[in-house]
């Protein structure tokens, strides 16, 4: 049986991340090109928190609301950035 509850938490988390990263891309102003990032960067394990964020972040990269880029290096970080497309969903 559908679990609608969950289906509509689910909806939510990708919205939000969608909106954090909407947030960062336009809260820069002149100061954003002094090498201010405009992507939500951190670790796996800071990003991917559980297995529910990791399948959301995994969706909207799929749909190509976000890209996600690697920095490398020993922990390796993530730079995640919101499309023009996720910015018109």
């Amino acid at each position: 049986m559908i679990d609608v509850k969950k289906i509509v938490e689910r909806i939510q988390l990708r919205r939000t991340i969608l909106e954090q990263l909407y947030e960062i891309f336009y809260s820069g102003g002149p100061e954003a090109f002094s090498g201010k990032t405009e992507a939500l960067v951190g670790t796996k394990e800071e990003l991917y928190t559980d297995n529910e964020r990791h399948k959301a972040f995994h969706y909207l990269l799929g749909k190509k609301y976000i890209n996600i880029s690697s920095s490398g290096g020993t922990l390796e970080r993530l730079a995640v950035f919101i499309t023009s497309d996720g910015i018109v969903m």
